[in-house]
């Protein structure tokens, strides 16, 4: 499965060159997780409630190709990749039209609040590729 977003570049978005920062990129990877996962059925504020799992980002890799610019009509892709019992790896792209301008690799732990180590997903919340 695969999710996208359309996303029109904003001024905060970017630097003094009228650029969107590198980092910027990655709170638009958040939210087309996000939105992935609910599509796949899964709640994330449930599973913290009830099964007391959050998701950290334990790795980024970002391949910064062009950049996009202020007022750019960007379009967010994220789909999974792969995942184990602890761990899914996304991969995520930020197009201009069909150009590829950003390509990530990103992995996400699962991991317990009690004590903030990698724990299996509960069977209920493992899906598909």
């Amino acid at each position: 499965m695969k999710q996208e977003f359309q996303y029109r570049v904003i001024y905060k978005d970017t630097d003094a060159e009228g650029v969107v920062y590198y980092a910027n990129y990655l709170g638009l990877f958040e939210r087309g997780r996000t939105e992935l996962l609910e599509q796949l059925g899964i709640d994330l504020k449930q599973i913290k409630e009830q099964k007391r799992i959050v998701f950290a980002i334990a790795k980024v890799e970002c391949d910064y190709k062009s950049p996009a610019k202020l007022y750019d009509e960007i379009t967010v892709t994220t789909k999974i990749e792969s995942q184990s019992a602890v761990r899914i790896v996304f991969i995520q792209e930020v197009l201009r039209g069909k150009e590829i301008l950003v390509l990530a690799r990103i992995t996400a732990c699962a991991i317990g609040l009690h004590d903030f180590k990698p724990t299996r997903l509960p069977a209920d919340i493992r899906f598909d590729q």
